[in-house]
């Protein structure tokens, strides 16, 4: 007998269940999705963190697994499919990373399940289950599901452990009801899903409806010619169409906006993340029908193509007027468009780049390119280091330096995947495609539609201005080149002089000279804090009663109300620390007001907790300043706007620890 069949029913389950997620998991992280937080990303971490759920609560797996099951998949499976062994320790990485995280969160959101219980059901819960409303109770589970990843059904358990110890202390004629599992965890799930519709998230966002009006156009005028791959200005430009928002015209006259469709154009439309072109449409000699034509003139803010084949030319009419027939001189802006072409065709090297220094994982995730800046989404795990950006950097400046010429080539798409070219993101391909390769194609051969340099000097300089995570696994890479380059190289040195100028310093010492800086204004911030908590100290001692601030004894409880300013949040709770210890037994109440924003710590010690929740009392009295607040028995805290309403906070406390202890 086999050891699965030496299982039960619910560990067979989970054998599957484990089997089935782990061949997703290998085939998802090998095609470039990793576990996120939006989309195919979310569905993926659901899967994974499903399978790794079963292992622990079912087969009593307590270590990391999942990883090794992912592994065994490629070993059974990676000669049908050679991009799971070539991908193997990517995907392991980050199954190992998504399966630690799962337990850190896991660990994290039971702590807040319990801590959320010992609000709605405590130990020394004196209601019965009759009053509790089952619904607010799931409704009030769902975030723990939501944000921090705990199961329903393990919820579930927790709430009904919690029931039974309250259970174990109580008569048989005053034992709470029990709940049932399918109505809580049904309960749990419909919460999740109103909290995910109100908050959009989980939702597949439509694309906009195409007009019918641009297919209706197509039909009637067929496809435009573009020709911007070899000229930015056309002579002979003919107006087939005229748009007003989804509606046809006839003309168009001054001062008005609309889309105007050329039969023949050198504007580049916005595809495959390369913004549109802009430039300008003028008229063109007089003619006996059309005298006026010449005087006509028009801005180009925006080209896009709606439908394929419709190339739209978005335009605001400066003087004369213009109709469907007449013929246009289309120019280009050149500043513009050789700007883009350049981050164009820095993009692809820095996608290159980026397989080159942090490995065959990296996948464009997304992208634009405009004429001052490219924005670079690409599958990564983690920050990457000054050294990586430094080395990306230096790959890309040196393949322009080398000035290797940029060709293209059209052929059939089979052909050109087979030529090992790499297909970029948000591409439509058709039957035959354009291959972009940057000298013999072995550094950068892909799929692009775009416009280019004729060769990598043409970029001039390439600088990374920032790298950033957008989503799990997702980061972000954004940079300049040609002229903004320079640019930003100027205003660095510029930011370099003034610096030394003002810390009289030289270039090489600079990192130095800010470090002691820093170290000094740390030890200044320091001295101070330690000042205002010795003053705050002092006055919380004294006995005044102004502003509520003094030590009262309610029911054999001692409780001291204080209002300090000048402290931070930090110096806040080491005051209420300090003052909670010289008290010894007792509750703290600790007031202040900051940035025109009150703020309130309750602090309860140990030995009161079973009596007094500062979690409670926080509740009731931080709605008079205007705000919310929450927290644990022995600490919790809150805020609001009405700062003058601090000093009734504080007493309103008083009296809620009075009617605490009377109850």
């Amino acid at each position: 007998m086999s050891v699965y069949e030496q299982l039960n029913g619910s560990q067979q389950f989970a054998c599957r269940v484990i089997a089935d997620h782990a061949r997703a998991t290998a085939f998802a992280i090998a095609d470039g999705i990793l576990p996120g937080n939006e989309g195919r990303n979310y569905v993926l971490r659901k899967i994974m963190r499903r399978a790794i759920y079963h292992g622990r609560e079912h087969l009593k797996l307590t270590d990391i697994f999942f990883y090794k099951v992912c592994d065994f998949v490629i070993d059974e499976m990676h000669a049908a499919f050679p991009e799971l062994e070539a991908q193997r320790d990517f995907i392991g990485k980050m199954v190992r990373l998504e399966e630690e995280r799962f337990g850190n969160t896991l660990s994290v959101g039971l702590n807040k399940v319990n801590a959320h219980l010992d609000e709605i059901l405590p130990l020394n819960f004196e209601g019965a289950i009759a009053s509790i409303n089952l619904t607010e109770i799931t409704e009030s589970f769902a975030p723990y599901y939501d944000t921090y990843g705990v199961p329903a059904d393990l919820i579930f358990v927790v709430v009904s452990s919690r029931v039974d110890k309250i259970n174990g202390n109580r008569s048989a004629g005053s034992k709470l009801r029990p709940i049932d599992p399918e109505v809580f965890i049904a309960g749990i799930d419909a919460a999740i899903k109103q909290l995910q519709q109100r908050s959009g998230f989980g939702k597949t966002e439509r694309k906009s409806q195409v007009s019918p009006v641009y297919a209706g156009v197509l039909a009637k005028v067929g496809a435009n010619q573009f020709h911007g791959y070899d000229v930015t200005d056309l002579d002979t430009a003919k107006v087939i169409a005229i748009l007003d928002g989804d509606h046809q015209i006839e003309s168009l006259g001054e001062g008005a906006q609309g889309g105007i469709v050329l039969d023949n154009t050198p504007f580049y439309a916005e595809s495959g993340g390369q913004v549109g072109d802009t430039g300008i449409l003028v008229g063109i000699q007089p003619t006996d029908d059309r005298p006026q034509n010449a005087d006509f003139r028009a801005i180009v803010s925006d080209t896009y193509s709606p439908v394929g084949g419709l190339i739209i030319h978005k335009v605001t009419v400066e003087k004369g007027d213009i109709k469907v027939g007449d013929t246009l001189t289309a120019n280009v802006d050149v500043e513009k468009r050789d700007a883009t072409r350049r981050n164009h065709t820095a993009t692809h090297l820095l996608h290159a780049a980026l397989k080159e220094v942090l490995g065959t994982h990296v996948k464009q995730a997304g992208s634009v390119v405009a004429p001052n800046y490219l924005r670079f989404d690409f599958t990564h795990y983690q920050p990457m280091t000054e050294a990586e950006i430094g080395e990306v950097e230096e790959l890309v400046n040196r393949c322009v330096l080398q000035n290797e010429p940029v060709t293209t080539n059209s052929m059939a798409l089979e052909d050109a995947m087979r030529s090992g070219a790499v297909a970029m993101f948000g591409e439509k391909y058709g039957g035959e495609v354009r291959v972009l390769s940057v000298g013999e194609g072995t550094f950068s051969k892909e799929l692009c539609g775009g416009t280019h340099v004729r060769a990598t000097g043409d970029i001039g300089s390439f600088k990374i201005t920032s790298d950033e995570a957008i989503a799990s696994g997702v980061r972000r890479i954004r940079a300049i080149t040609g002229f903004d380059s320079y640019r930003r190289f100027r205003e660095d040195e510029k930011l370099i002089d003034r610096s030394l100028a003002v810390l009289k310093a030289q270039r090489d010492s600079l990192p130095e000279a800010i470090g002691r800086l820093q170290d000094d204004l740390r030890r200044m911030r320091k001295e101070n804090d330690e000042l205002k908590l010795k003053i705050a100290t002092a006055g919380g001692s004294s006995a005044e009663s102004k502003n509520g601030n003094e030590t009262r004894e309610i029911q054999g409880v001692k409780v001291l109300g204080t209002i300090v300013d000048g402290l931070d949040g930090n110096g806040s709770r080491q005051l209420s620390d300090t003052l909670l210890a010289r008290l010894g037994s007792g509750v703290v109440i600790l007031g202040r007001r900051d940035d025109s924003k009150a703020s309130l710590i309750v602090r309860v010690s140990a030995d009161l907790t079973e009596r007094i929740k500062a979690g409670a009392i926080v509740k009731e009295i931080v709605g008079i300043v205007g705000g919310r607040g929450g927290g644990k028995a022995d600490m919790a805290e809150g805020g609001g706007p009405e700062t003058e309403k601090l000093s009734e906070a504080i007493e309103t406390g008083y009296k809620v620890i009075e009617s605490i202890l009377a109850a």
